[in-house]
């Protein structure tokens, strides 16, 4: 540490991004969280269902799906979730998206870059990368789309195109967490366009949101640029919730 910065530190002492709490030498400096938060934030255990990323350990090595997802059709091939959305995961979320608290934006990013780095065939293939968008009207409330945040890290990080642009969210809907399983299949029908679909035509995307609950939102994304000819899709978030 130079003396600069150690004498900062002095003044300016580093925080939890989660807590506020000092850092400790025990804490993750490079994702500015500490070492209590960090061990809090739990991983969602592989192997996964290939569909909806839901954690399918202690269940038998041949098994690729969940017990919902062979019910349901899907207009993506396969979907991860790196954490599991409890405890400081959800606390920081909350904080990041209703709270504005941007600081947490390089946390989350930090982590999935990590997530992906542990599980490359995430982006083998991967053509391009798409942010779910927010509609204009949500846009402007929070000044910001956490999703976007995580799409342009990882486009950063692994010199992947950020094709967020090409993606609209033409209706404004309630907020998913709002509502129940079925109410949000319906609520997001029909939501979204590709407004260049030329840049996405035969492209392998990488669709990318900050939690996976139902999948639906993921979905019409999909279902989207599949009516535009995208190639393959994929989908990345952050968490998973129950």
């Amino acid at each position: 540490m130079g003396i600069i910065s150690g004498m900062l530190n002095l003044v300016y002492p580093a925080v939890c991004g989660i807590c506020d709490r000092k850092l400790s030498s025990e804490s993750d400096e490079d994702l500015s969280i500490c070492a209590d938060c960090a061990v809090k934030i739990k991983k969602n255990p592989a192997p996964y269902c290939v569909k909806c990323g839901r954690s399918l350990r202690g269940l038998v090595d041949s098994v690729e799906t969940c017990w919902e997802c062979p019910k349901k059709e899907f207009f993506y091939e396969r979907s991860w979730s790196g954490f599991l959305y409890e405890g400081p995961v959800k606390d920081a979320l909350h904080l990041l998206k209703y709270s504005k608290k941007l600081s947490l934006g390089s946390l989350f990013c930090g982590l999935l870059v990590r997530f992906i780095k542990e599980n490359p065939e995430i982006i083998e293939g991967t053509d391009g990368i798409a942010a779910v968008p927010l509609h204009s009207v949500k846009f402007r409330e929070r000044e910001f789309n956490q999703a976007h945040l995580l799409a342009a890290a990882i486009a950063g990080e692994f010199d992947i195109t950020d094709l967020s642009r090409c993606l609209k969210r033409a209706v404004s809907t309630r907020p998913q967490s709002e509502l129940d399983k079925n109410e949000r299949l319906e609520n997001v029908k029909g939501t979204f366009e590709v407004i260049k679909p030329t840049l996405v035509y035969n492209k392998n995307l990488l669709i990318v949101d900050d939690l996976f609950t139902t999948g639906a939102t993921l979905n019409e994304c999909s279902k989207a640029l599949k009516k535009t000819r995208a190639g393959k899709l994929n989908c990345l978030t952050f968490a998973r919730g129950a």
